[in-house]
């Protein structure tokens, strides 16, 4: 017999009046990334003018060097293979680096209009302010950029009218609160795009919140613009003020280079650490913490039976995350970003490109960890749940 989740009696109260809502939150989530993402094409058709395009270079920027941003440009060249844009690929089961995937993307063009241009291919998280200025201010060898994260699209933004070459943004959690793109519709210049997916971060914790409703959560990112949109915090802000739980927030540096992780690691935990006492939900919201080292960092966290909710992605649930409600589909964005890439090509604007692309949500959980914790899960969640990891997976 599955239980049933844990918490006080007002939280329990509102746990009976949630979840007669979770099917339908889940179910209106899916219909909205049908509908707005059809609806998205259905516009572009009728309102852009197609201007033929001929022997456009393509680069690519990427933020830092991230697995989910090897997976989403594999998922692109996936896409481009299929319609022809490039020679056969199939992504490999292990996640390459992603200047491996850019490198066969090139390598396999056959597109005739257009070049990918392999040396064009950089990495922002290695280059200091001078370098940055030095080669993309004159980068006069490149028509449009494909940027993959947040830090890189903020930065050329900011930069926009230095910029010799248009650019495409994707892989960026909030590009609206991050200051990339104004609206869904709106741009801050008429060289730019950027894939949103409208409250993405927001619909995650709205529906963690109606499966297991708390009074404090715990959450612990860098301390910058960046960080702050990334990690989804004004999301979270905004259902704290609705739904009045607490949110105890403290900050650590990301790592700077590969030497740097023990200190990262170390003051990860310790942050762990200092919350436990105060929180009943801790929101993992990183992505620079490598998966195997997430049994070591919560260890002290399930111990306590707080609940862990992953915000990046669904293999942290696989290493011991309690919940990971997917917002992030590498293979879905990869194909938006392939679609986006070849509707320029053929002709339209970058500034009339639809941005809008809603990534179908997923549950996953961990049985292990709910067992180990003590938090119950209600069956409604495990009938919906896409993936359960855990030594009863099967059962």
């Amino acid at each position: 017999m599955l239980p049933e989740y844990r918490g006080t009696e007002d939280q329990m109260g509102k746990r009976k009046m949630g979840f007669g809502r979770i099917l339908g939150l889940f179910a209106a989530m899916a219909f909205a990334a049908a509908l707005l993402t059809g609806c998205g094409d259905a516009k572009e058709t009728e309102t852009v003018s197609r201007v033929e395009r001929t022997d456009v270079k393509i680069g690519c920027i990427i933020a830092e060097e991230y697995g989910f941003f090897a997976e989403q440009l594999a998922g692109a060249a996936e896409s481009l293979s299929r319609q022809g844009y490039i020679g056969e690929y199939q992504a490999p089961e292990e996640v390459p680096e992603a200047q491996t995937v850019w490198n066969a993307i090139c390598d396999g063009q056959k597109v005739e209009n257009a070049e990918f241009v392999k040396d064009c291919f950089y990495n922002f998280d290695l280059m200091d302010e001078q370098e940055l200025e030095d080669v993309f201010f004159h980068a006069d060898d490149i028509d449009v950029m494909l940027v993959l994260g947040t830090a890189a699209g903020v930065w050329l933004t900011e930069n926009a009218d230095q910029l010799p070459f248009e650019y495409m943004v994707f892989s960026s959690a909030d590009p609206v609160s991050g200051g990339i793109v104004k609206s869904e519709t709106e741009r801050y210049n008429d060289i730019s795009f950027a894939h949103v997916d409208p409250g993405r971060l927001g619909r995650q914790t709205e529906l963690a919140y109606e499966i297991m409703p708390f009074d404090s959560i715990g959450v612990v990112y860098e301390d910058s613009e960046a960080a702050y949109s990334y990690s989804g915090i004004a999301q979270l802000e905004a259902l704290s003020e609705k739904n009045g739980f607490e949110i105890h927030r403290l900050h650590v540096d990301e790592p700077k280079d590969d030497n740097d992780y023990d200190r990262y690691y170390n003051d990860l935990k310790n942050a762990y650490h200092t919350l436990i006492p105060d929180i009943e939900v801790l929101y993992i919201t990183t992505g620079m913490i490598e998966d195997e080292m997430l049994p070591w960092l919560l260890e002290e966290v399930h111990e306590a039976g707080i609940i862990t909710v992953a915000e990046t992605t669904e293999s942290q649930v696989e290493y011991g995350a309690l919940m990971h409600i997917t917002m992030t589909n590498a293979e879905e964005e990869g194909g938006f970003l392939a679609q986006s890439l070849i509707d320029y090509l053929d002709g339209t604007p970058i500034n009339e490109l639809n941005q809008v692309f809603l990534i179908t949500p997923h549950i996953s959980l961990n049985l292990d960890t709910i067992n180990k914790v003590g938090a119950k899960i209600p069956m409604s969640v495990y009938l919906i749940a896409d993936k359960v990891y855990g030594q009863e997976e099967d059962a």
